[in-house]
């Protein structure tokens, strides 16, 4: 069955490039990043302070910018420095293998049949087109259930073409030996789609009892056995040229997950091990300063009783020699 080819074209060729499980696997291990790099830069860089949106914000900023290394914001972390360079080393790979798939399915013509199966034209009673005195006809009618008016019989090969162009007929069924020619010399916007049903194919006919008959059929069968069948056909049928460079629309596949599950594991790794240790630097130095500040109060509230008795020295004392020294000098007085 030969049928028409169209281009395939959508408007979101450029989520193509990468499979869904890779779109999910970026965003998610982006936001991860993102969560990371604020915990530790929330503290000592300055830009990152401010209420819970604007931190959130400049985090998400800062991780979504640096997919196009156009982030400005300064690290001071020495962690987040960890993080930065194993997730930008993820970006780098994901965008050279973005750009090239996608100008990849940009260059590559990709095609595909208008029809793909012989229900499809009997369901929406579609014109087909066969050589009326062959046998084809015969077997669309009775075997294949078509209906007679809307079968056309084509008279030559290169008529076909001409009723693909104005419409007549939307596909041709052809024995295998005239479709591959055909396809061979107009694989531009054509293709043979299947099913492709086998008959007995050509034979040939001698006289009964004739011996030719037998040295014929031990000569097809050694053809076949040594490939030489093969190469007759690849030769008169198969004709080499544009149709040899044909590409297919599945030529260019979107990249999978399992192609680059070890760099994500790789970010998400260090991304997870500055993480817990941020967090032990941090509880290990609370706890230095919980010490230090118990500390002060034993030895504030070790010294407070000597303090103590030093002050009230202090008051007897004053209150022993302050009368005598007001005497003396009411005495000194004129």
């Amino acid at each position: 069955m030969i049928v028409t080819e169209k281009s395939k074209e959508s408007t979101w060729m450029f989520m193509k490039p990468f499979t869904w499980q890779m779109w999910v696997a970026t965003g998610a291990m982006l936001i991860y990043t993102m969560l990371v790099v604020w915990y530790l830069e929330r503290e000592p860089n300055p830009e990152f302070h401010g209420n819970w949106r604007s931190q959130i914000s400049t985090a998400l900023m800062f991780t979504f910018s640096s997919l196009f290394f156009a982030h400005r914001e300064k690290i001071y972390s020495d962690l987040s420095r960890v993080v930065m360079v194993s997730w930008l080393f993820l970006v780098l790979i994901l965008n050279s293998s973005y750009t090239a798939s996608l100008s990849s399915m940009l260059t590559v013509q990709r095609l595909r049949p208008n029809v793909t199966d012989m229900e499809y034209l009997k369901k929406h009673n579609m014109k087909i087109g066969c050589d009326g005195d062959s046998f084809v006809r015969t077997y669309l009618e009775k075997v294949k259930e078509f209906k007679p008016e809307n079968i056309i019989n084509i008279s030559g090969e290169d008529h076909y073409a001409c009723a693909f162009k104005n419409n007549s007929i939307a596909a041709a069924f052809l024995e295998l030996p005239y479709e591959k020619v055909y396809i061979s010399e107009h694989c531009t916007g054509y293709s043979a789609s299947v099913p492709t049903v086998k008959f007995g194919g050509l034979g040939f006919m001698f006289q009964k009892g004739s011996p030719v008959a037998r040295d014929v059929s031990k000569a097809i069968l050694q053809l076949l056995e040594l490939g030489e069948l093969k190469k007759l056909e690849d030769k008169w049928l198969n004709h080499p040229g544009a149709c040899s460079n044909k590409s297919t629309s599945e030529s260019t596949e979107s990249l999978r997950l399992g192609s680059f599950w070890v760099l994500y594991v790789i970010s998400g790794a260090t991304s997870t091990i500055c993480f817990l240790l941020y967090t032990i630097q941090l509880k290990y130095s609370q706890t230095s300063q919980d010490e230090v500040q118990e500390q002060r109060n034993d030895n504030s509230g070790a010294q407070s009783p000597w303090k103590k008795v030093v002050i009230i020295v202090k008051q007897i004392y004053s209150r022993k020699y302050a009368p005598q020294t007001t005497i003396q000098n009411q005495a000194m007085a004129p």
